[in-house]
């Protein structure tokens, strides 16, 4: 029974995105195109508030059965097969148990990216903001608790997300492979770092990544409020994107469906104001400081 033998489980807006698209340029290496089946909290995706808009698109791009799942893998022969679902650094209590139980016949490897939380927070939140938020940054922050409560998706918790280390410890504690990678030492030095990442997977470290179209983000306010709607109708639609993977394949189709989303972004950029950031510097405090003794080899430097 193949199954993924190595986990990217977090944090969303930390450059998991830009890693998984340079570990899918490896041949030793595979991960689902969905990038993130979200397999091991399908329960609670399901069990998300109807209200969430974001609800739709979990339920049309998640894996809910282990067939399915297992389907993703049975095929491949690469070496290191990875799922990169963000959120399950967040959702570590139902995570971990699951992913033990998978891979009994052999210990998985965890890889965990963490970014400055005050910044990774604001760019969930101008994520959210190209598509269903609609508050102020201020105004989520101080809703977030309605939205925990109302069972609202995680990827709504700006807060919530960016406190690393309760999940940290409890992967660092039931797993012995490990390796958490710093958001801004990678950008830092991306070959460098996927060089060690790729010896963590224990695949060819000297393979050369290609940086087109990475570590790009489709952030911010769109230009045209009825293009970026039209855009997220079509992608609903199962029917067609079957008839454009055929046309012209699916990595061709995911780089137009890129292109075109970038060119609809408008250059103006959201800011974090210096209250807020004030604000979450203090809220973060504590949990860096467990961070930092969880991990005292990590150059953990967060203002």
């Amino acid at each position: 029974m193949k199954h993924p033998n190595f986990f990217i489980v977090g944090a969303p807006k930390c450059g998991t995105t830009s890693m998984y698209h340079f570990l899918d340029q490896h041949p030793d290496i595979y991960i689902p195109p969905t990038k993130e089946p979200r397999f091991f909290i399908g329960d609670i995706i399901s069990s998300v508030n109807d209200q969430d808009p974001i609800k739709e698109y979990l339920l049309r791009t998640s894996v809910f059965t282990k067939n399915d799942y297992l389907n993703l893998y049975r095929h491949q022969n690469e070496k290191a097969l990875g799922d990169a679902s963000t959120q399950y650094l967040y959702h570590h209590k139902e995570v971990i148990p699951q992913i033990k139980s998978m891979c009994k016949d052999q210990e998985p490897k965890i890889l965990i990216m963490l970014r400055n939380p005050i910044d990774r927070a604001f760019s969930n939140f101008s994520h959210n903001s190209f598509s269903y938020e609609k508050r102020t940054f201020n105004d989520a922050l101080f809703t977030e608790h309605k939205m925990i409560a109302d069972n609202f998706n995680s990827f709504w918790y700006y807060k919530g997300l960016s406190t690393y280390s309760s999940g940290v410890a409890a992967y660092l504690e039931a797993f012995d492979q490990v390796k958490v990678v710093i958001f801004e030492e990678f950008v830092k030095d991306v070959q460098g770092s996927m060089k060690s990442i790729y010896d963590f997977l224990e695949v060819d470290s000297n393979f050369k990544v290609n940086h087109f179209l990475v570590n790009k983000k489709n952030t911010g306010k769109a230009k045209s409020v009825w293009l970026n709607n039209f855009l997220m109708k079509i992608r609903k639609l199962k029917f067609l994107k079957k008839i454009l993977i055929t046309l012209i394949g699916q990595k061709r189709l995911k780089l137009v469906n890129e292109i075109v989303t970038r060119s609809n972004l408008s250059k103006e950029k959201a800011q974090l104001s210096s209250e807020d950031r004030i604000y979450l510097r203090d809220f973060f405090k504590d949990d860096i400081t467990k961070l930092s003794k969880l991990l005292p080899n990590s150059n953990i430097n967060w203002q």
